[in-house]
């Protein structure tokens, strides 16, 4: 008996206007991530206050 099997079909390659949409998402990512870390980076600062130059090293 001869078993039916599904033939991979190889995807399409990425058309020009999908690789520069994903482009722009990435771009837009990693604005968003760094300005996260930036963000968090401030708000510890803040939290800590002026306190954190005056502790003994």
């Amino acid at each position: 008996m001869s078993e039916n099997r599904k033939q991979e079909v190889a995807p399409a390659p990425f058309s020009p206007e999908d690789m520069a949409r994903r482009r722009r998402r990435s771009v837009a990512l990693a604005l968003v991530l760094g300005g996260l870390v930036i963000f968090f980076f401030v708000v510890t600062l803040v939290k800590t206050g002026p306190a954190i130059l005056n502790r003994p090293l």
